[in-house]
């Protein structure tokens, strides 16, 4: 990320860390100095290998002159926490067994474990959204952020249509693909579950749900800025 970006998001960070205090302690004082503070504009897309969510963020970025991120989570998160990639990437939105967390805790002393990347985690998502104009991708961003400041979108597809564009951009074969994308909802099932005690899949958590398998790239972006537009006009 460009130094700029860096300096808003620990300035976000601060941010986050002082509405924590206030949660914590319950000061009134604490809790004026916040009270102008607000999150957004931001877009958050939790999609379905395969299913092109991919596709239509792209589409997004291009007529919003937003910022898309994703890995870019992941690496701010190494930076903060002086912690290789390949560790933050073990734990980025797989579910990890206690036992197994404390075992790697043990082995590998850079290791921050579940708990700590999901602290991390949430303050980046938290200040990345207090900045604005921000296309959020995967990690419960969904789950973590105030919905009255943006809009939450999941993009799904037939299993078949998904297994099929596994295959193709992926080089599989079809055995192989329909594994690969059972393995990855499995993972993502539960690292929602783990992390926020949630399920991915209830519609509850997102304010537009498409299916991509039904509809094009082009239309679902459209569908989503629209939503985004008309959603935020009516927030006071």
């Amino acid at each position: 990320m460009a130094k700029d970006v860096e300096q808003l998001i620990d300035q976000q960070v601060r941010l986050w860390e002082m509405s924590q205090r206030v949660a914590r302690d319950g000061s009134e004082a604490a809790r004026r100095a916040l009270v102008h503070l607000e999150e957004g504009p931001w877009l958050t897309i939790s999609r379905q290998l395969g299913a092109g969510g991919g596709e239509v963020a792209k589409r997004l970025q291009e007529r919003l002159g937003w910022q898309i991120y994703d890995r870019e989570i992941l690496l701010k998160i190494a930076r903060q926490t002086h912690t290789k990639e390949k560790i933050i990437s073990r734990l980025d939105e797989h579910a990890v067994g206690h036992f197994n967390d404390f075992v790697r805790q043990l082995l590998v002393p850079d290791d921050m474990g579940q708990a700590g990347f999901l602290l991390e985690m949430t303050r980046v998502v938290w200040a990345l959204g207090r900045q604005g104009k921000a296309i959020l991708l995967g990690r419960g961003a969904n789950w973590v952020l105030d919905p009255r400041f943006g809009l939450r979108v999941r993009l799904i597809a037939p299993a078949d249509v998904r297994i099929a564009r596994v295959a193709e951009e992926e080089g599989l074969g079809h055995a192989d693909a329909e594994k690969r994308v059972a393995t990855h909802d499995a993972e993502k099932r539960g690292f929602i579950r783990q992390a926020f005690g949630r399920q991915i899949d209830d519609p509850m958590g997102y304010d537009l749900v498409l299916n991509l398998g039904r509809v094009n790239p082009d239309v679902a972006a459209e569908t989503v800025l629209i939503a985004v537009q008309r959603k935020l006009e009516s927030q006071p």
